[in-house]
């Protein structure tokens, strides 16, 4: 995802989030391979998103995007250029399209 999209993602009607690394709650600031291995491979934890993410429907499509991609089962999970072509359809889709995005928010 580009800067400008990223950026974007952050401010959700209005509001922008303070960054917070992924898990900021479950390790500690700097965790070690081990630590993260446990929480995202053994407790099988995802990030957790707001809410707010639904409020457009371009985000709700990424949010859909991002699940996907976080399935346990490697079968399951998307593929590298699968992921592509759906950005890419969201971003040539006038509904969709970050311009429209930018507008909106």
């Amino acid at each position: 995802m580009c800067p400008e999209s990223f950026f974007l993602f952050c401010i959700v009607l209005g509001i922008v989030e303070e960054y917070r690394p992924p898990f900021f709650d479950l390790v500690p600031l700097d965790p070690s391979f081990e630590e993260m291995k446990k929480v995202v491979c053994v407790d099988q934890q995802r990030p957790s998103l707001h809410n707010r993410l639904h409020s457009h429907p371009i985000l709700t499509a990424i949010v859909k995007i991002m699940k996907e991609c976080w399935y346990q089962s490697p079968p399951a999970r998307l593929t590298a250029l699968r992921i592509r072509k759906t950005l890419s359809k969201l971003d040539h889709d006038s509904d969709f399209s970050i311009e429209k995005l930018k507008r909106d928010i």
